[in-house]
């Protein structure tokens, strides 16, 4: 199961945290961890470096924290949010806590 931690700061979502394994597909054939992994990666690489305040991708875990609710950043981390819950919705025994 894919875990994902939401960070706000108010209403504005500035960090996330996702860890664990779908459990979709043995791995190397798993498609929803492969699809997260994509998802992460890319996102990640289109975070302004100045924007982070932490930033962590390892296999079966993610965290980034943003500086700050202002930053242009913050409409990247709503994308990848988008994206996970559309995962979700397709795979929800494998994928939980995004909404």
């Amino acid at each position: 199961m894919i875990k994902v931690k939401k960070y706000l700061d108010g209403e504005v979502l500035i960090g996330l945290e996702i860890s664990g394994h779908a459990g979709y597909a043995p791995k190397g054939e798993d498609l929803v961890c492969a699809g997260v992994s994509s998802i992460l990666t890319g996102g990640f690489n289109a975070l302004e470096k100045n924007d982070v305040q932490e930033i962590k991708l390892d296999e079966g875990f993610a965290k980034v924290i943003l500086k700050d609710k202002n930053c242009k950043s913050v409409n990247v981390l709503k994308v990848i949010e988008v994206q996970l819950m559309t995962i979700q919705e397709e795979f929800p025994q494998f994928i939980k806590n995004i909404k």
